[in-house]
């Protein structure tokens, strides 16, 4: 049988790392199509006053799959450096390490917190009575049967409610399995005081980052994957996916003002399930398209401040779980990269969850910037030096929101659209998953692998890599 064509849908790091393994292999003959002008998605960059810099803060864990990894070296040689990780998170009003260090643990944050940590330790391991409905159980329940009282309320709940808009009794438990690493005390423990995995710098937690920004990676990818004949159509929307007897055939898109249509023997799809869902025609039925509506994703605002001097602090990344201050997240380019240049200029990234459209979604640039500034001031490290310019990016598809009940909603969209012919949904938005870079990579390359000597795709093979999927867990 001659290559399949496959008809890539999206160029985040697993449309492209798709494009990329096909076309090497010499499996396929690809086409991606991308509604942006450039490859990368939610982890893409852009350049900025001399300044490389990524939508939110990104980095490449050494968890990444070795293959993969590998690869990713060899294309950026030595533009992909090692750095250690250098961050930090204000928990009670004060700043400790982050990834958490045992002794500043113990010496840096109030008495008061410690033995309530210790007390909820005591009690975790006493015999407890049986949960009287396991269906009920839920984020805040599990955590707090796990974690105790303390660091939940203190830390976990502020912060979740912050990222996802909703109470932490309104999360599903599948989002503390999937997003919460050190889920009980044993796992905490094992985090805080066991040497490090995967370390290159001084046995420290580390962390790969391309020197140009984060979507270097992508970009390297996409480009590779062109001089093995993938051809990427960037600025093209697509608008629907045509399936005839329940086999998807053909995309329309419109690219540049003008409407096209794609047809390929394969359709594969990163883009968000929901907008899928209801971009299949002919239509899906009425409760298809209820549950794509109730299916959430979370939005981002992030505003760049552009400061007048070498580095705002020495730290990578600032984390803000309290309420009090709005923002989740600073991150400083510079920090990760490790340049020097431009002089006098540093940016920093801070990260404000809202809603697609909402007021906050639709706050102005000045306004935008002033929060960050106040919110800084409050946290105890106001900016001092010029604020050059202030930049705002918006992303619509930030983190899917695993609320109670979601689950039943998603299964419904996934079995919809696995029951298409010749169409696959993959990546984080494909999947729903709140799953780091490296994962989406590999489910990319997993993908990838079903594809045998004759040009057919495994179904089979694809399941049981769906399954491994499952086992991800977010690295913070």
């Amino acid at each position: 049988m001659s290559k399949p064509n496959i008809l890539i849908l999206g160029a985040g790091p697993a449309g492209v790392g798709a494009a990329y393994q096909l076309t090497k292999l010499n499996k396929a003959n690809v086409t991606v199509l991308e509604m942006k002008d450039t490859p990368g998605g939610n982890s893409g960059s852009f350049y900025e006053e001399g300044l490389y810099l990524d939508y939110g803060s990104h980095r490449l864990h050494p968890a990444c799959d070795e293959a993969i990894l590998n690869d990713i070296k060899a294309l950026l040689g030595d533009d992909l450096v090692l750095r250690p990780r250098h961050g930090r998170i204000r928990l009670e009003k004060r700043w400790i390490h982050f990834p958490l260090k045992a002794s500043e643990l113990a010496t840096k944050l109030p008495i008061s917190f410690s033995m309530g940590v210790g007390l909820d330790m005591v009690r975790s391991i006493l015999p407890k009575a049986k949960s009287k409905d396991l269906n009920q159980e839920n984020f805040a329940t599990l955590l707090e049967s796990k974690l105790g009282k303390t660091i939940c309320r203190e830390f976990y709940f502020p912060y979740a409610k912050k990222i996802w808009g909703l109470s932490p009794e309104k999360i599903s438990v599948v989002q503390a399995e999937k997003r919460v690493s050190a889920n009980s005390f044993a796992k905490l423990l094992k985090k805080v005081f066991s040497k490090p995995q995967n370390t290159g710098i001084n046995g420290l937690p580390s962390f790969y980052y391309p020197k140009k920004g984060f979507g270097q990676i992508t970009q390297a990818l996409a480009s590779e994957a062109e001089k093995y004949g993938a051809n990427f159509i960037f600025n093209a929307r697509v608008k629907k996916v045509e399936t005839k007897n329940g086999t998807a055939h053909s995309v329309q898109a419109n690219s540049n003002g003008k409407k096209h249509e794609f047809e390929a023997d394969y359709i594969w799809s990163t883009l968000p399930v929901t907008g899928m869902v209801k971009g299949i025609d002919p239509p899906a039925d009425e409760n298809l398209q209820k549950a794509a509506n109730d299916i959430k994703f979370r939005s981002m605002v992030l505003i760049y401040l552009f400061i007048q001097q070498d580095r705002f602090t020495e730290f990578d990344a600032h984390y803000f779980p309290g309420e009090e201050i709005p923002i989740t997240r600073l991150s400083e380019t510079k920090n990760y990269s490790d340049t020097d240049y431009p002089e006098n200029l540093t940016a920093i990234c801070a990260e404000l969850p809202c809603q697609f459209e909402d007021d906050v979604w639709n706050m102005g640039e000045e306004d935008l910037g002033k929060l960050v500034a106040d919110s800084l001031k409050k946290a105890g490290i106001p900016v001092q030096s010029t604020v050059k310019n202030v930049v705002v990016k918006r992303l619509k598809h930030a983190y899917p929101i695993y609320n109670t009940g979601y689950e039943k909603k998603y299964q419904l969209l996934d079995d919809y659209l696995s029951g298409i012919n010749n169409l696959l949904v993959f990546g984080r938005q494909g999947l729903f998953a709140h799953d780091n870079t490296h994962h989406a990579l590999y489910m990319a390359y997993s993908a990838v692998d079903c594809i045998d000597d004759e040009g057919e795709f495994d179904d089979e093979k694809w399941e049981e890599y769906r399954e491994e999927f499952k086992t991800h867990v977010v690295v913070d």
